[in-house]
Formats: structure tokens, sequence, C-alpha cells
């Protein structure tokens, strides 16, 4: 089996709910997939989520950016079926 050389694309599974407190440090709200990763995270029906693995998350002395990156990196499993 092959092993990634690189951190995945898309939203981390949290088992518990994030304080307010705790919000700025595991999202990147300004992310262009942001709205995406939220679909996910709902239709698989997760507690809370984390940006901080994915790959297009950056962070440089304090600043936080996204880069940009093909929306169907994430797989959104099919309901109803």
């Amino acid at each position: 089996m092959r092993r990634r050389s690189h951190r995945p694309h898309g939203p981390a599974y949290l088992d518990h709910s994030l304080a307010f407190e705790e919000v700025g440090e595991h999202r990147n709200m300004a992310c262009g997939l942001y709205g995406l990763c939220l679909q996910v995270v709902v239709r698989r029906r997760w507690p809370s989520f984390s940006c901080g693995p994915c790959s297009l998350w950056r962070r440089r002395l304090g600043q936080d950016f996204c880069l940009p990156g093909p929306a169907t990196v994430l797989p959104m499993p099919m309901l109803g079926r």
C-alpha cells in the first residue's frame, strides 16, 4: 500500500465541539472552499471539524491564507442510496 507524501485536502474530524475561543485556531473561514467543507461536515454528521491538517491552509507568522485548489478533492457521499 502506498503512503501519502502530502497532507490531504479538506476537513479533519473532531469528536467534540469547539469552544468559541478555539475556532480561530482550528478553522480558516477565509478559505474559498470553507463553504464546501461545511457541506461535507454536515452531510457526514460530524460533531465538529478542523482545517488544521488541510494542505491548502498555510500559516506564516500569524497570517492565515488558503491556497486555491480543485473542489473535486472533497468526496461527498451520496445520501438516500
